[in-house]
């Protein structure tokens, strides 16, 4: 069977967020508080190991609510407390990888609170489709964040 050759793409979403910067930092640090928005509707992300600190690992499954079967892992990077998070992500389907991403979340102080802006830099093993899974699902995860932080 032939490989499929590599797609890559860059992605960056901004959402100008009405919660100040350590807000938006905490809402994220926290897992609790992450697991209530992170996943876009229809979707689950089950945590089955969380550290939030530089060289600390998160480990989970996604995909659709009651059928998560989608690996994931991310590694961060650097954390600088209510300014900038980078982590390194990837996802696995079994033991094949679907896409790895460099990911970086930029909390930017604005007269409103936070704009917030961040970049995934996708390499998907699977074609296309993750690069615009990527998009849709960061989007409706950062609108799902900023639901979240109104609602506080």
């Amino acid at each position: 069977m032939a490989t499929q050759a590599l797609t890559h793409s860059t992605v960056e979403l901004t959402r100008d967020l009405t919660s100040p910067p350590e807000e938006v930092f905490a809402a994220y640090a926290d897992l609790d508080a992450r697991t209530e928005w992170v996943a876009p509707e229809g979707q689950e992300m089950v945590y089955s190991d969380g550290s939030f600190r530089k060289n600390g690992t998160d480990k989970f499954k996604c995909g659709p609510t009651g059928q998560a079967e989608m690996d994931g892992q991310v590694r961060y990077v650097e954390i600088d407390k209510d300014t900038r998070i980078v982590y390194l992500e990837s996802m696995t389907m079994g033991t094949d990888p679907v896409a790895v991403s460099l990911v970086s979340w930029q909390l930017d102080p604005s007269t409103k609170g936070t704009r917030l802006t961040v970049v995934s830099q996708v390499c998907s093993y699977i074609g296309d489709d993750i690069v615009e899974g990527t998009r849709e699902g960061l989007g409706a995860t950062l609108d799902q964040l900023s639901k979240y932080l109104e609602n506080r």
